[in-house]
């Protein structure tokens, strides 16, 4: 929209405008970054090739006196495909699909949630969070959007495509809640060298 600026006559936009046609032609998905897909299969498969390359040695086991070591181990290797089955079908089967304001919530590949922006209650973008891991440290930031009276659903950036997408899809439609998830003692270390 464009209006007269009645002191001097040059126009003045009204940016509203823009930002309400962005949102209606929104069109993306918000998916699981490949390289993270590829380490959950690899994850899913490790107990299945651990168990047939050493078959023969279960098989021996279960003819000597040592049968239950042998249920002991394949036990453990079914736990293990189970818990990597768990969070192959938690992670991977997450997506957000957005079509102008309307969004589909996927999760688990099968559970599909449909609701429009304005269903949204609030989304918390948790910035500065860190995952401690025995050879490296981990910085991401999350983002969890609250609907249909406390249930939530989350992505994380360092796991999903399209993450930043979201959130300034989020910001366009005044959802976003911003939040510092550093721990008290990084905040004052931030603030001492110099940093936010």
């Amino acid at each position: 929209m464009e209006d007269q600026n009645q002191d001097n006559g040059t126009p003045i936009y009204d940016f509203d405008d823009f930002l309400e046609d962005e949102i209606k032609d929104c069109a993306f998905k918000v998916t699981i970054l490949s390289q993270k897909f590829f380490f959950h299969i690899v994850f899913l498969l490790i107990p299945i090739i651990f168990y047939i390359m050493f078959h023969a040695f279960f098989e021996m086991l279960d003819y000597s006196d040592m049968g239950t070591y042998s249920n002991g181990f394949r036990l453990l290797l079914f736990l293990i495909f189970v818990m990597g089955l768990g969070f192959f079908f938690y992670n991977c089967g997450k997506e957000i699909v957005v079509s102008g304001r309307g969004m589909v919530l996927r999760s688990c590949f099968i559970f599909n949630e449909s609701l429009s922006v304005s269903d949204v209650e609030k989304c918390e973008v948790i910035t500065g969070l860190t995952s401690h891991g025995r050879y490296h440290t981990e910085h991401y930031s999350k983002a969890v959007i609250y609907f249909g009276g406390g249930r939530s659903f989350s992505i994380t950036d360092n796991m999903y495509r399209g993450w930043g997408r979201f959130v300034r899809y989020m910001e366009m439609n005044n959802k976003v809640i911003r939040i510092d998830g550093r721990s008290r003692m990084q905040r004052a270390f931030d603030n001492m060298m110099g940093g936010k």
